[in-house]
């Protein structure tokens, strides 16, 4: 079994209290290939036209590295709420004592809109069923890599939740190596199809109909896994570190099933043969879905950057249990 071990005391960083913050937006919007500038050692929201759609990010690069860390929100509430209900919200975009590198936190402009809905507002960074907003987001991606001097193929992703998922669905299509981190994710588009997809699909003026042609026209633009699987199909670089709690109930038995099935995974936990899919299992009852807890954010985090930067290990699937055993912790 791969288990996350916690860290104790003096150990855990100084993290900020909260996963995800809500700001405003900047007064002004700037082309994506325009003349922008990203200051230095500070914390700076842009509105960025990347074509279809602007979208709103903050940057931090008050820690300077050869990579970068980007971050997707989860669910945001429904129904109407205040003026914040419309705001850019960006998930950790302030825990560069984790990360250790500039943070890119992109705020999905979909759940930017009156949701008028009780179900908790998940775009999954899709864009609409016209315009897929991912391309545009890779795009947004390697122009900041390039602003601030950071190769194509260092960039890491981090989410929870419906976060997890969109750095999933983001990150399957880049075309250079990409490490994704998502704690929690969702997997299965059927498994909750009827309540956020449907709410979704009314936000943005559509019908299920409308998105049943979707998923069979293009079903990676929704389900995470097809897009992964379509990446190391097409022998692209793209590993994926899950981390999943096992108190997580809705996740662990609806979700967590079709990624150990499809990458032969060992159930408990352990690395897929291809060497492209790891998974690290984690015991939390009070942490339930979402973020992992902040005792367990170092232990992950460094986990998944060595799994990242290591040379790509394949391994026999008749071998594959042998080797999980001998590198469990």
């Amino acid at each position: 079994m791969f288990n996350l071990v916690p860290d104790e005391g003096s150990d855990i960083p100084f993290l900020p209290d909260n996963n995800a913050e809500i700001t405003r937006e900047a007064a002004s919007t700037v082309e994506l290939n325009g003349d922008w500038t990203i200051p230095a050692k500070a914390i700076t929201v842009l509105r960025v036209k990347t074509g279809h759609f602007s979208v709103n990010v903050s940057i931090n690069t008050l820690r300077p590295a050869d990579k970068l860390v980007v971050t997707f929100q989860g669910a945001r509430a429904g129904g109407k709420e205040t003026t914040n209900a419309m705001r850019p919200m960006f998930a950790r975009r302030n825990w560069e004592a984790l990360f250790e590198a500039p943070i890119l936190a992109i705020s999905d402009p979909m759940t930017e809109i009156d949701w008028n809905s009780n179900v908790p507002r998940c775009g999954f960074y899709m864009g609409t069923l016209e315009n897929d907003l991912v391309p545009e987001l890779n795009a947004l991606i390697d122009v900041v890599c390039a602003k601030l001097g950071i190769p194509v193929d260092r960039v890491m992703m981090y989410g929870s939740s419906a976060g997890g998922t969109s750095a999933i669905l983001v990150g399957s299509q880049r075309t250079t190596k990409t490490g994704i981190v998502a704690v929690c994710p969702f997997l299965r588009p059927d498994k909750y199809r009827e309540g956020v997809v449907a709410a979704g699909m009314r936000a943005i003026g559509k019908t299920m109909d409308d998105y049943e042609e979707m998923m069979q026209k293009t079903p990676w633009r929704f389900n995470a896994l097809t897009a992964l699987k379509d990446a190391h199909n097409e022998g692209r670089d793209i590993r994926l570190v899950v981390g999943q709690n096992l108190k997580d109930v809705t996740t662990i038995n609806r979700h967590f099933p079709g990624l150990w099935r499809r990458w032969d995974v060992d159930p408990e936990g352990g690395v897929s043969p291809d060497g492209h899919v790891m998974t690290l299992m984690y015991n939390s009852a009070e942490a339930g879905h979402g973020p992992e807890p902040v005792e367990l954010s170092m232990p992950l985090w460094k986990r998944a950057v060595e799994f990242f930067e290591a040379p790509l290990k394949r391994t026999p699937k008749k071998a594959k249990k042998t080797a999980d055993a001998n590198n469990d912790d």
